[in-house]
């Protein structure tokens, strides 16, 4: 059973991971990606949730943390070629291994706080359940 406490942090993968079946954020997703990229195509389906969020921190309406700090897009992209680099054996293994480390650091270093979530509901009108944030998956960036 728990405790109800709304955690300060939340892992942005684990977030994703439960909206990202939900009607409603695929449609608000969509909808988003309409009016963000009117010219372009859409994502498939089960990337609109993830692209949303991504969309929300590219534009600066999310910020993220990074062991514990707040982070940009560029840094993470830097932190993530600095750590390729260091494990790659050869150029021709940089990239796979660059792959590799973001798909880690994006999975599993990510986090935002809770307080933001409502920040962009009070700016977007997106809604988040208390039960939702309440949940066992966070981090303690």
């Amino acid at each position: 059973m728990t405790s109800g406490k709304t955690p300060e942090y939340i892992l942005l993968s684990a977030l994703i991971s439960k909206l990202e079946n939900n009607d409603y954020y695929r449609v608000f997703a969509k909808s988003l990606a309409r009016t963000a990229c009117p010219s372009g195509s859409l994502p498939p389906d089960d990337e609109l949730v993830k692209e949303m969020f991504h969309y929300f921190i590219k534009e600066n309406e999310l910020p993220i943390r990074y062991e514990g700090s707040e982070a940009s897009l560029d840094f993470i992209e830097s932190e993530i070629h600095r750590r390729a680099a260091a494990k790659a054996v050869s150029d021709e293994d940089l990239e796979r291994t660059r792959e590799l480390e973001k798909k880690l650091v994006w999975e599993k270093e990510i986090s935002i706080r809770v307080q933001d979530l409502k920040k962009l509901y009070a700016n977007k009108c997106i809604v988040f359940p208390k039960s939702l944030l309440a949940e066992k998956n966070t981090s303690s960036a």
